[in-house]
């Protein structure tokens, strides 16, 4: 079932055009990696579905709806989340009070409700806190609840980040390379952490340079290069594709 689709997806910046006519379909319950070299308009492709940015032509549809003009909070409440390339956690707050920052979009209770301290917010309130607890259990991070992010390792943090992005209750939860300074470890455990996000019914989508961990948590690969899909298909296709061979994956022109 089609879950987004990209149709013809532009961005200038000035006299750079990072985003060239570039069309996608993304199903539920795959997970789909999008590839290629720096500076190919990958990331800006994530802040033109996440709304980051404003198209200059071309629609982006999710689940249904139209997301043109739609503000990065109203396509988190249709369900979509992200992560980022550089972490963006509030450090100095303990790693439950992150979590439980991606949970607002979920909350019904209002400004009355919540100076009042009415039975509707107190349980709304424990409800909420609950869910984030889940999250921190489901990524491995329960123990380490009152802790400040900022003192956790790299790659506790990363999945702090993920924690947070699915602690909004996602269909499509899209990760800016979320196996970027890992080590071997951290990365097998994202792996299965990527697999188990599939299992509860929730689409993925990253961006990642570590081939051996796309090759084998994709589905599907989507390539770019210079703002345009080059090729898609499976790791296997893309990995004998000669375009994506020359474009990026490192076998060029002879010497």
């Amino acid at each position: 079932m089609l879950l987004l689709s990209l149709n013809n997806i532009t961005k200038t910046f000035g006299g750079l055009v990072a985003v060239a006519g570039f069309s996608a379909r993304v199903n539920r319950g795959e997970v789909v990696g999008l590839i290629g070299p720096n500076g190919a308009g990958k990331t800006t492709v994530f802040n033109l579905i996440t709304g980051s940015i404003k198209l200059d032509a071309g629609f982006v549809f999710f689940s249904g709806h139209s997301l043109s003009g739609l503000r990065p909070h109203r396509i988190v409440k249709l369900g979509i989340s992200r992560t980022f390339q550089s972490i963006r956690l509030f450090p100095h707050m303990s790693v439950l009070e992150n979590v439980l920052s991606g949970c607002h979009c979920r909350m019904q209770s209002g400004l009355f409700a919540a100076i009042f301290h009415l039975p509707r917010q107190r349980r709304e309130e424990k409800m909420v806190l609950n869910n984030a607890m889940n999250e921190l259990d489901f990524v491995g991070l329960a123990s380490k609840w009152n802790l400040k992010a900022g003192s956790l390792a790299y790659g506790d943090q990363r999945r702090l980040e993920i924690a947070r992005a699915l602690a909004t209750e996602p269909k499509l939860v899209i990760l800016d390379e979320p196996a970027g300074g890992m080590n071997d470890k951290e990365t097998e455990a994202l792996t299965g952490l990527i697999e188990n996000i599939r299992k509860r019914d929730v689409t993925v989508m990253l961006i990642e340079h570590d081939m051996r961990f796309v090759m084998h948590v994709c589905d599907r690969v989507l390539v770019m290069e210079n703002g345009a899909l080059i090729a898609e298909g499976t790791p296997e296709e893309i990995q004998k594709d000669p375009k994506v061979i020359e474009a990026y994956l490192g076998v060029g022109e002879e010497d």
